[in-house]
C-alpha cells in the first residue's frame, strides 16, 4: 500500500472523484450502494473498488435508427 495504488480516500476525495455531492455518497454509503471500507468509524474508500462500480453502473451504448441502416 505504500506506493500508492491502494489509496483510501476519503469522503471528501470520493466525492470530488466521482462528483457527486458529499451527502448523495453517504446516503449511497447507507443504503450500501457503493462499496466502502470501514475503519473503525471511519469511511474510506478504494479507487479501484470506485472505479469498478462505475464500470458496473455504465449503460451499455443505444444503437439509433441511423445506426443500423449503416
Amino acid at each position: 500500500m505504500i506506493n500508492g495504488t491502494n489509496k483510501l480516500l476519503t469522503i471528501q476525495e470520493a466525492s470530488e472523484f466521482l462528483s457527486v455531492k458529499i451527502s448523495r455518497l453517504r446516503t449511497a454509503v447507507f443504503k450500501r450502494e457503493i462499496p466502502y471500507v470501514k475503519i473503525g468509524r471511519l469511511v474510506r474508500f478504494k479507487v479501484e473498488d470506485l472505479n469498478e462500480w462505475i464500470d458496473s453502473k455504465t449503460q451499455p451504448e443505444k444503437k439509433g435508427f441511423f445506426d443500423e441502416l449503416f
